[in-house]
């Protein structure tokens, strides 16, 4: 069984308030998810939009805008024939 990140990189997001306190700043701004993964899926890297430091927040903390696609290598696999 694969463990999957639950917002993939590349994801657009809009930051709300949470549990954890955050800077009043940072609440409604938005970014893109650049750090994701598998192993750590209770903490995202977003790169707020007009910054180049990058920020952790929780998956509650996070709405999604704009999905990120699937990659294209996935997107040709899903058109070829399955294998017996």
């Amino acid at each position: 069984m694969a463990i999957v990140a639950l917002i993939p990189q590349g994801t657009r997001v809009r930051v709300q308030r949470g549990k954890l306190p955050l800077a009043p700043g940072e609440i409604g701004r938005v970014g893109t998810v650049v750090d994701a993964s598998e192993y750590s899926a209770h903490r995202y890297g977003v790169l707020l939009d007009g910054e180049l430091e990058l920020r952790y927040y929780t998956p509650e903390e996070l709405v999604v805008i704009e999905g990120a696609g699937i990659p294209p290598d996935r997107e040709a696999a899903k058109q070829r024939r399955a294998l017996p």
